[in-house]
């Protein structure tokens, strides 16, 4: 999906059906981005590109609450686990951290920590500041003292099986002195620079890929399949948190450390506590000074709340806890030469720039390509081939390029002019006059589409197969096993071109055969959202599938209805448009998309195979569902965004003001104009206790 044109406008001048596009499209590229960080330790964007991204998300969601996705960003962490492995469910989510990228961010940020606890001025509350490590998060798991198991972060809720990795790691004890029953150790793998360095030397020397980075070369080490590797690769750790907090073992983060440290964890004792603001902006100045000559790379520094009572109250939103936050460093430049412009072609067709740069050394990174973006990019930019350039990364394998440096171009640079044919099918080039992105018309024809169209139909999103992720689908397109995605469903059956059976390659083992041949079978019955979901159609992603699915309910319906789209039914675009978010964007995909008749085919094929359920509408049993709430008013036993938070878990719609449609007013102490107005419209108020009684 493309970058829509309004990226250009800052938040708070963008009109609705913008911000609906680029929540969608921001939905859409993060979700794949953390696919590719998080499942394939193969990072598609830099730290800073990543952080924007997501950081935009934030703000058009916080100005526009009511376009806000049931796919949205702000609401995951990492991603789901690799379907080939073992899972591991942590014990309480393993939840990410909010970020922060300036001193403002952080006054902010200690203001909303004294405000939702009802403190009022600074210097309040004391904090635990550590240094952010740039590893790979990981959870170790004790019984009765005795080390049980140990799993990565994974999509936060369940992550993948690392025990016998992690036993190679020296310095994490077997046992320790704890009688609790179940003990979740939280903490970050690392690997120093100099090892780094050794590392990538002897890979090159054999022939094999280099890592990116550090971070990289840790998490690939973490979870490679032969734990004998992973001893080789001389790993480290440090431990921060617990999985369940108990006052047996600590009261604050400062005693939680010292535990650590007791019991022979491994711990950065680069720690300082303070509730003075500005002492805390002089550890972050120290620690951003102090970060060259440290022996691991670290990118910022993480501020928590000491007091784990405090923790408590200030509890969780979505993907990230209240009560801390990660204060990025600023992103690190370089200047190298710009000797090369190539061209990617993604699932949708989009032809996507990617400069290829003279390796330069940037924070310890051998950077050798950097993100253009688009076209338009690099004619705002003027880039040229063979331009001096300055490149910029926050640790993540494809930097971006942010400027040309022109006092050193030659006057023979020749403007860049974007290729007219597909370098992977030879199929024309061709950009909308509202796009940003040229496409490759190929389709099914162009192989850079249909593979990863094929990684898309079997995505968690989508069909969800077990055993069968990106490595494998890419093996058995390459052998001619599967085509489209019909051939999946006809696996058990089918030989290579050679007349070889699956379990005749090197790497498929009968039992593994086995499962996914069962997994095939399982995903035969899918949802309707799910299965709309997986054919791809441009700009119908989760949220999109899921609203066509409730207007239709019954997939045939929704079909026979695409079969006449493309001959301008005005009853059939009525019925779309009068969908929530469904604007001719999508309606002109799915007449393009239907009206192919290599796509009419494979759905029929499909729809022949597949037992597609008809759509089910999912709601919180809450006698608060679905119903307006007002809050006024001072509350006794809660601060007014604790009460918030409590009345969204429970499903019910927080709303600023009183109109006819609110269904409660909670009335606080000092209730005023709110409470007078809810009583001449008639609708019900309740005071603070009935409140508590009522979203219990």
């Amino acid at each position: 999906m493309n970058k829509p044109d309004s990226f250009d406008i800052e938040v708070s001048q963008l009109k609705e059906n913008q911000a609906k596009k680029e929540l969608e499209y921001l939905a859409c590229v993060i979700a794949k981005y953390n696919y590719a960080y998080y499942v394939e330790d193969r990072p598609l964007v830099s730290d800073s590109e990543y952080d924007f991204l997501f950081s935009r998300n934030q703000k058009i969601e916080a100005r526009f609450s009511e376009l806000k996705r049931e796919d949205s960003p702000s609401d995951k962490v990492g991603h789901g686990v690799d379907g080939n492995v073992k899972r591991i469910k942590h014990y309480v989510p393993m939840l990410s951290l909010s970020n922060c990228f300036s001193l403002q961010d952080l006054d902010d940020f200690v203001e909303k920590v004294s405000r939702f606890l009802g403190y009022k001025g600074a210097n309040k509350v004391e904090f635990v500041c550590e240094p952010k490590i740039d590893g790979t998060s990981f959870s170790l798991f004790y019984s009765h003292g005795k080390f049980e198991y140990a799993a990565t972060r994974g999509d936060g809720y369940e992550g993948e099986d690392i025990t016998e990795n992690v036993k190679q790691i020296k310095g994490i004890p077997l046992t320790i002195d704890n009688d609790l029953e179940k003990l979740e150790i939280r903490g970050e793998v690392f690997i120093t620079k100099d090892n780094f360095l050794k590392i990538n030397n002897e890979r090159e020397q054999e022939g094999l890929s280099l890592f990116a980075n550090p971070r990289n070369a840790a998490a690939g080490s973490l979870r490679h399949l032969d734990p004998f590797v992973t001893g080789s690769r001389d790993l480290h750790y440090f431990v921060y948190g617990l999985g369940i907090q108990s006052e047996e073992i600590a009261r604050t983060q400062e005693e939680l450390l010292e535990y650590f440290k007791h019991k022979g964890f491994q711990v950065n004792d680069k720690f300082f506590k303070s509730a003075d603001v500005a002492e805390i902006k002089k550890f972050y100045a120290k620690i951003y000074d102090e970060r060259a000559a440290m022996p691991y790379d670290i990118d910022g520094v993480v501020y928590k709340v000491n007091d784990f009572v405090l923790q408590r109250r200030l509890g969780f939103i979505a993907r990230a806890p209240r009560f801390a936050i990660a204060h990025k460093f600023p992103a690190e430049k370089a200047k190298t030469i710009l000797r090369d412009i190539t061209i990617q072609v993604g699932r949708t067709g989009a032809a996507t720039p990617v400069a290829e740069l003279e390796p330069v050394n940037i924070g310890g990174v051998l950077v050798k390509r950097a993100s253009l973006h688009n076209y338009d990019e690099i004619q705002k930019k003027d880039i040229r081939i063979g331009d001096t350039v300055i490149v910029e990364r926050a640790g993540d394998v494809i930097p971006y390029v942010s400027e040309v440096d022109l006092t050193k171009r030659s006057i023979q640079l020749e403007l860049y002019k974007f290729p007219t044919e597909c370098p992977v099918c030879g199929s024309a080039l061709h950009r909308d006059l509202d796009e940003a992105a040229f496409r490759c018309t190929g389709g099914m024809k162009c192989e850079a589409q249909i593979l990863q169209k094929l990684e898309h139909f079997v995505s968690k999103q989508a069909f969800d197969i077990e055993g069968l992720g990106p490595k494998q689908v890419n093996f058995l397109y390459q052998n001619h096993y599967i085509r489209t995605p019909v051939d999946i469903f006809y696996l058990e059956n089918k030989l290579d071109p050679k007349g070889l059976s699956l379990q005749q390659h090197q790497g498929w083992g009968k039992k593994s055969i086995e499962n996914l041949y069962k997994a095939i079978n399982k995903s035969k019955t899918i949802s309707f959202e799910r299965f709309l979901y997986a054919l791809g159609v441009r700009h119908v992603g989760e949220v999109t599938a899921k609203t066509l699915a409730a207007q239709y309910i019954n997939f045939n319906s929704f079909y026979l209805d695409m079969t006449n789209l493309e001959s301008g039914d005005e009853d059939v675009v009525r019925k779309l448009f009068s969908g929530e978010g469904i604007g001719s964007a999508v309606v002109d995909s799915l007449k393009y998309f239907f009206a192919e008749e290599y796509n009419a085919h494979v759905v029929e094929e499909l729809m022949k195979i597949l037992n597609i359920e008809e759509y089910r509408r999912v709601t919180i049993d809450s006698p608060i569902s679905n119903k307006k709430v007002v809050f006024t008013g001072t509350l006794e036993t809660m601060t007014r965004d604790e009460a918030k938070e409590r009345a969204k878990s429970k499903g019910a719609k927080v709303m600023s003001a009183i109109s006819s449609g609110v269904d409660y007013l909670v009335a606080g102490k000092d209730a005023g104009s709110k409470l007078k107005k809810a009583e001449e419209l008639g609708i019900k108020v309740i005071s603070e206790e009935e409140w508590l009684e009522l979203s219990k």
